[in-house]
């Protein structure tokens, strides 16, 4: 939506965030949020959390550098009603 009206991330007002954590052979997921609790676009960013822990195991799994990472998913639109990318 961002790029369809001209916008970039500097200019959101959610920023969701997943990552992997060893806690000592145990792989935890973790989530962090950096929005209001009243915007309508804190809905969506919390609907996205298993898109996006599907890519941060794919990017443990695959032993994605930060390179090849970024070039794969960064900038990708996550469609919520088909579930893909």
């Amino acid at each position: 939506m961002d790029k369809e009206v001209g916008m970039s991330g500097v200019d959101a007002k959610t920023i969701v965030y997943v990552s992997l954590k060893d806690r000592g052979g145990a792989m935890s997921e973790e989530a962090g949020f950096h929005c209001s609790p009243g915007d309508p676009t804190r809905t969506v960013a919390m609907t996205s959390l298993v898109k996006l822990y599907e890519i941060a195991w794919a990017i443990k799994n695959e032993e994605l550098d930060l390179q090849t990472a970024r070039q794969r998913f960064f900038g990708k639109q996550i469609n919520k009603a088909q579930n893909t990318m």
